[in-house]
């Protein structure tokens, strides 16, 4: 009994190993969550107990990013993978690749475009508006603004036309006239 529960436990962390290494780019809290639980591998307190492990042992690293948590394989994580990959049965292998494969433009653009507001003690919201492309050139805007009806909707259209958005912006910009 002890013996299959350990045998269990491993998979499950290489299971994240996995998902983090597939993915290719690192995942919010959320998307893990999403993988973990829409394919059935393990129950939320396991995962985050197991998300919690693998951090403290070096091989998945967590940062914080506009107030969302992500976490990123470790180069010892992917060591550790490449050690024990086989005991990952091949059909579930399959399985989250084509799941990852499947969600990953989803998965991308959650991380590339980010928006979150936070109430000042003035009465006023700040907004904070990020957007990273693949080849790591950022933009990022923080605006005051009066109430948080239209933090929220500031928000909802960046995280709809972030790009568009910036390119408005950057035109806006060099159809300035500097005196």
């Amino acid at each position: 009994m002890i013996h299959r529960d350990t045998e269990e436990l491993a998979e499950n962390k290489l299971l994240l190993l996995y998902i983090l290494s597939e993915a290719g780019i690192p995942l919010s809290k959320n998307q893990v969550t999403q993988v973990v639980l829409e394919n059935s591998l393990m129950n939320y307190f396991s995962m985050q107990q197991f998300l919690a492990e693998l951090v403290q042992k070096g091989l998945v690293v967590c940062y914080e990013d506009m107030g969302r948590h992500f976490y990123r394989i470790q180069r010892h994580g992917d060591e550790v993978l490449g050690l024990f990959l086989i005991r990952i049965p091949d059909n579930l292998k399959k399985d989250l690749k084509q799941y990852l494969t499947d969600k990953g433009m989803l998965i991308k653009r959650e991380n590339s475009v980010q928006s979150s507001y936070l109430a000042e003690s003035s009465g006023t919201y700040s907004v904070y508006l990020k957007l990273t492309r693949e080849d790591g050139t950022s933009f990022e805007m923080k605006v005051p603004i009066p109430s948080e009806k239209n933090a929220k909707k500031i928000c909802a259209n960046w995280n709809e036309n972030a790009p568009d958005l910036c390119r408005e912006i950057v035109r806006l910009l060099e159809e300035q006239d500097i005196h």
